[in-house]
C-alpha cells in the first residue's frame, strides 16, 4: 500500500434496499471516523452515510498533503496519512459504510426511530449522529482586491491538494492564522521563495508555530511582510505578480510570484438536512447548537459532533472531534443500557 492510500469496503446497493442499525452516522470526516470506532468499542451497530466516495472530509478534499502538527499521537503527519490511520482503526467497527450517498430527508417513525433517506436507500436507527462538517464552502477573498487573473490557471490557490505544485516556485501566502503559518512553514522546505503577507501585526496561531516562523524568517527561508494590504493580483502574458501596499504608505510594491495561497478561511454554504428543522433542531450561524454535557441536539436521541456544532468556547480542532465523538457515543451506550 502506498503512502496515504486507503482501501475501503464499498456498499453495493439499490434504491430498494434498507438497513437497520443502532446508530446512523452522517458524515465520514475525522469526527465521523472516530465516532464509528467508538461505536465499535461500545458494541453498537453503526451505519455510515457519506456524500463523498472516500472518507476524510476536509483532510481529503482540501489539504491531503498538508502536515498536521496537532494530531494526537503524531508530531508531523500528512492529512491524508492521518485519515488512512483513522480509517484502519475504525473500518473493522463499521456495520455498513455507504459512500456516494446523499441524505435527502430525515424523519421519525411511529416507534420513534429515525428514518434516514438517501438518494439510494433507507436507513432506520434508534440514534443519529450528525458529523456533516462545514458542508459546501467557498474561500474568503476580500472583495476589494482586484483580480486580473486567468480563472483557469493555478495562480490563486486556497488549499493545497498537491504540495508538489510549489516545488522550486515563488509562493506568496496571505493570512495570519494556523493554516497560513503551516503552509509557509512547509513551503519553506520546497519552494524557491516564500513570502508571508499579513494585514496585522499579531498572528492568531499557536505560540510554537509562531516561534518556528520567526526562526525561518531569521534564516532567510521566509520573508515576512506585516501591515500590508493586497491590492491586486495580475496575470498577463505569462507574467504573474501581486500588488501590495504597506498600511499608511502611498507607494505600491509589485512582487513577482508563481502562486498565491489565500488563507483567509472559508464561508460555509452549510444547509440543514431536510426534516431536521421540522423536528426542532436549533442552529446558530448555520451551526447546530448542542448540549456540551451530552452532545445531544434539541432533538431527542439526535447528536452532533465536529465542525457542524457550536457551543461556548468551541475550538475547531482534531482533538475536539475526538472528545465530542467519544462523549456522544458514551451517552448513547448508557441510554441503550438503561432500556
Amino acid at each position: 500500500m502506498q503512502e496515504g492510500e486507503i482501501r475501503y469496503r464499498r456498499a453495493s446497493i439499490t434504491k430498494s434496499e434498507s438497513y437497520c442499525c443502532d446508530v446512523t452516522i452522517i458524515g465520514f470526516g475525522v469526527a465521523g471516523l472516530y465516532a464509528t470506532y467508538c461505536c465499535g468499542l461500545a458494541k453498537l451497530r453503526a451505519c455510515i452515510a457519506e456524500f463523498m466516495p472516500v472518507p476524510g472530509g476536509q483532510c481529503t478534499t482540501l489539504y491531503p498533503d498538508k502536515r498536521m502538527h496537532g494530531a494526537p499521537g503524531f508530531t508531523d503527519i500528512k492529512a491524508k496519512d492521518y485519515v488512512s490511520a483513522l480509517s484502519s482503526q475504525c473500518l473493522p467497527h463499521a456495520d455498513k459504510i455507504l459512500f456516494n450517498h446523499n441524505v435527502v430527508n430525515i424523519s421519525r417513525s411511529d416507534n420513534n426511530e429515525f428514518i434516514i433517506s438517501t438518494d439510494h436507500c433507507v436507513i432506520s436507527s434508534r440514534f443519529l449522529i450528525l458529523a456533516t462538517g462545514i458542508g459546501g464552502c467557498v474561500p474568503n477573498i476580500p472583495t476589494d482586491i482586484t483580480l486580473n487573473v486567468d480563472k483557469s490557471s493555478d495562480f490563486i490557490q486556497n488549499y493545497c491538494v498537491d504540495m508538489n505544485l510549489y516545488t522550486e516556485k515563488r509562493v506568496i501566502v496571505a493570512g495570519g492564522g494556523d493554516s497560513a503559518i503551516d503552509f509557509a512553514t512547509e513551503l519553506s522546505a520546497i519552494a524557491n521563495q516564500v513570502i508571508l503577507i499579513h494585514r496585522r501585526e499579531n498572528f492568531s496561531c499557536e505560540p510554537t508555530k509562531l516561534k518556528t516562523i520567526h526562526e525561518l524568517v531569521e534564516s532567510g527561508k521566509v520573508c515576512l511582510k506585516l501591515h500590508y494590504d493586497i491590492l491586486a493580483i495580475v496575470e498577463s502574458e505569462g507574467i504573474r505578480y501581486v500588488k501590495i501596499r504597506r498600511q499608511g504608505a502611498s507607494e505600491e510594491e509589485k512582487i513577482a510570484t508563481d502562486h498565491i495561497i489565500f488563507c483567509y478561511g472559508f464561508s460555509s454554504k452549510r444547509k440543514l438536512i431536510p426534516g431536521l428543522e421540522t423536528m426542532g433542531i436549533q442552529t446558530v450561524n448555520s451551526m447546530i447548537r448542542i448540549d456540551i454535557t451530552t452532545m445531544e441536539t434539541a432533538i431527542n436521541d439526535c447528536y452532533a459532533i465536529g465542525d457542524v456544532v457550536t457551543y461556548p468556547d468551541k475550538k475547531r480542532s482534531v482533538v475536539s472531534c475526538f472528545f465530542e465523538a467519544d462523549r456522544a457515543v458514551r451517552v448513547i451506550r448508557d441510554k441503550i443500557g438503561r432500556v
